[in-house]
């Protein structure tokens, strides 16, 4: 279920690490049962890859992962990056507590290792089967945006090809705005710094997320928002993520995404590597 980062129009990659940069412990579990060390699988297959997606869509729409969601959609002082957070912690939770069951370490490196053998076995799969995986990943992910931003998930309609490379093109663009990048800049270089790095990484991390919901999409009469047609608001940016996501693996999107992100994250003070470096630390 990899989805794109809403708030700064990067991968599912970057969204996931940068929530485990602050939210590591609360989705980790440190007690084995009976002293039983997990062993993960060595591959995937259909019936594990569906029971997971099965398994995931279960908890979201039935168990804790839908109480928590719905707390989000009840939530209406939170900023949107805040709840935005939630939303992703609710779902990366829910993901880790399904994965945990099949020996999958509870962590990020366990949801690495699990997204990268599906991918590999989704890629030696048929064009039914994989339309089938997409549509039923697409499906979980927007019940749980509509859940906890309160939309309806008939509003979440798909985009051509042709339009998503056009809008992806106008996000690469603003986000190497000058202004943009200076205003990321000095915001990050107002963080205070601290002996740990994953901490100081996590605030530059909530800077850039802020900087860029605020300033690129949600900016300007109209915002990038409404003149990419997604509405306006809250509702408008998590209908334009959530239709923007169904394109990720397109290489032209992936293009605009890397050349905005490179600039965005040298801005910030800020690199891949040593995002993941972090978020590696400590286990």
């Amino acid at each position: 279920l990899c989805r794109t980062c809403p708030f700064i129009g990067s991968n599912y990659r970057w969204a996931r690490e940068g929530t485990f940069l602050m939210t590591r412990h609360d989705l980790s579990t440190s007690a084995r049962p009976g002293g039983i060390q997990p062993i993960p699988p060595t591959s995937m297959n259909e019936d594990m890859a569906m029971g997971i997606q099965d398994a995931t869509r279960m908890y979201v729409r039935h168990g804790m992962g839908k109480k928590r969601l719905e707390n989000i959609s009840n939530d209406t002082k939170s900023t949107l990056v805040t709840r935005w957070q939630r939303m992703m912690e609710a779902f990366l939770g829910t993901q880790v507590h399904v994965l945990a069951g099949l020996g999958y370490a509870p962590d990020e490196k366990g949801l690495a290792l699990y997204n990268q053998q599906l991918g590999m076995f989704l890629q030696d799969c048929g064009p039914d089967l994989q339309e089938i995986f997409r549509i039923k990943g697409r499906d979980t992910w927007r019940y749980v945006l509509a859940t906890a931003f309160d939309l309806e998930v008939d509003t979440f309609q798909e985009l051509t090809i042709v339009d998503a490379r056009n809008i992806m093109h106008k996000v690469s663009l603003k986000m190497q705005d000058p202004q943009i990048l200076d205003k990321i800049s000095k915001k990050c270089a107002q963080v205070d710094p601290s002996d740990n790095p994953q901490v100081e990484m996590a605030s530059k991390h909530n800077v850039v997320q802020e900087v860029l919901v605020n300033d690129v999409y949600m900016s300007g009469n109209p915002s990038l928002v409404e003149e990419c047609g997604f509405g306006e608001g809250d509702a408008g940016y998590v209908r334009m993520q959530c239709i923007m996501s169904e394109h990720q693996g397109d290489p032209l999107i992936a293009q605009y995404i890397s050349t905005g992100m490179m600039k965005v994250l040298t801005s910030a003070g800020l690199d891949m590597g040593a995002i993941q470096k972090a978020a590696q630390g400590g286990q």
